[in-house]
């Protein structure tokens, strides 16, 4: 990130985006602090750049001044140190970044004009989406953005999402994107945080599995931590991703919020019709041929009882478990009796209770 001596707003040639101010918070850090940086194309660098142009501290609502309880402006210093920076009047830009901030008794007040006139993402129809650098927004945002506006893992309709909502990825810096990000995904309920990491690193393309797009609660967990952790090490190595980065030794602290996030939360619950399908598929995922069943003779039942097969038929359930008792007594390994007759003992005693169901 730069400093603010590095933007030269008389360097920027026709035709070049206009620079844009937006707040950015502190990631991983308590108390969280913000500050207020600029994100601007540099033709040197031919990338898009971010400089940070004041640290607002813990509490940015004290730049904010109240003529009275109908109404709010920014501190007049503050706002033409902001402008002599970037160049022309940027109070308005400056008191929508703020409006989050502003006592809420005078933003109920405000709320009816205030958004009023703010100024609409523009894109032509026709025209193909690319940033003033010539490339397309990146697929990790576009499958972003597409969980939180749809909250879909599936990402087969990622491409075909409505080319204003991907014109706000444009011409942006990676920290400017990553802080909205940032921002929208505070909207997210903890339920949703895996699901979203799950579309957005696209871990579904790893698996064959039909429901790997809709159901990746039914996936080995083992197998998509794998894939989160190799997918993750991939994009913190695209440089086209990073843009300005330069120091690729570490993790970046956005890919380590996402890291923590990941493996903090979990897939939200299915309905018990659910759970009782993955239980069944994850003990089926490999073939066992079932255990064969030894169907205690007749005879043999009188014959371990000591009882005839008259006498067994007559008996109800009270009566037979009485017996078992006194028999497993006797042939139980732990009382000195043999291993097989107990085993065969209990077979029996299973098969003369199928009988009086």
């Amino acid at each position: 990130m730069s400093s603010p001596q590095h933007y030269n707003k008389t360097l920027r040639k026709h035709g070049e985006p206009e620079p844009t101010l937006y707040l950015a918070r502190s990631v991983l850090k308590s108390p969280v602090r913000f500050s207020l940086r600029l994100s601007y194309w540099s033709s040197t660098d031919n990338c898009f750049r971010t400089c940070e142009l004041a640290d607002l501290g813990i509490s940015p609502d004290k730049f904010i001044c109240y003529a009275n309880d109908t109404s709010f402006h920014l501190k007049t210093d503050f706002v033409d140190h902001i402008s002599s920076i970037c160049g022309g009047d940027r109070e308005n830009e400056l008191e929508l970044l703020f409006w989050p901030f502003v006592e809420p008794s005078v933003q109920q007040k405000m709320d009816h004009f205030f958004h009023r006139g703010a100024e609409q993402v523009k894109f032509q129809p026709g025209n193909k989406l690319l940033s003033f650098d010539g490339r397309p927004p990146h697929f990790f945002d576009q499958r972003r953005l597409h969980f939180l506006r749809f909250g879909a893992t599936d990402q087969g309709k990622v491409f075909r999402m409505p080319p204003r909502l991907l014109a706000k990825l444009l011409n942006r810096s990676r920290d400017e994107l990553e802080q909205y990000f940032l921002e929208e995904e505070g909207r997210l309920r903890e339920h949703e945080l895996k699901s979203y990491l799950y579309a957005a690193l696209n871990l579904q393309h790893h698996f064959s599995e039909t429901y790997a797009r809709s159901f990746p609660q039914a996936l080995s967990p083992e197998k998509i931590d794998e894939f989160f952790l190799l997918e993750l090490c991939r994009l913190n190595d695209d440089h086209d991703f990073w843009q300005e980065r330069t120091d690729y030794s570490g993790l970046s602290i956005y890919l380590i919020r996402y890291l923590i996030l990941f493996f903090d939360s979990s897939f939200p619950r299915q309905s018990r019709g659910f759970e009782q399908a993955r239980e069944f598929i994850n003990g089926h995922r490999e073939f066992r041929w079932p255990e064969r069943k030894n169907k205690v003779s007749t005879d043999e039942i009188s014959s371990i009882f000591e009882e005839s097969a008259e006498t067994l038929r007559q008996a109800d359930k009270k009566e037979l478990s009485k017996l078992f008792r006194n028999k497993a007594k006797a042939l139980h390994p732990d009382t000195g009796g043999d291993h097989e007759k107990f085993v065969r003992l209990i077979e029996a005693y299973e098969e003369l209770l199928r009988g009086k169901k």
